[in-house]
């Protein structure tokens, strides 16, 4: 998420003005809830900051950086690497199996190709 100047409410929960941050479904249904699910994204984002040198990045539901987006995408996937462990260990505490479950995720409330 990106948002140039968040509100009021953002602020509160700690976002500052510019600052490029993952979607706070991360820690919970974002993912799959295995113990390897928060590294493989991880890795997966490595990839595409490696393959794909993109300036600019519309993020979902706050906003556009035109500019330096890479940069700040990268700057995030530094700064979270705690996280990823964090999330990690939960999942390994609540899903010590490591199971998908079958069909959507249990958290997921996509019917169709909407999600809501």
């Amino acid at each position: 998420m990106y948002a140039e100047k968040p509100g009021f409410l953002l602020k509160l929960f700690g976002y500052k003005d510019g600052a490029m941050a993952f979607h706070p479904s991360i820690k919970s249904a974002g993912l799959h809830p295995t113990a390897e699910a928060p590294f493989l994204f991880r890795d997966w984002l490595r990839q595409v900051l490696h393959d794909w040198p993109f300036d600019n990045i519309c993020c979902a539901h706050l906003g556009t950086k035109v500019g330096g987006a890479h940069a700040d995408v990268t700057t995030l996937l530094n700064n979270t690497e705690a996280l990823f462990a964090k999330i990690s260990e939960k999942n390994k505490k609540k899903n010590p199996g490591g199971e998908l479950p079958p069909g959507n995720h249990p958290n997921m409330n996509v019917k169709g190709d909407e999600c809501g």
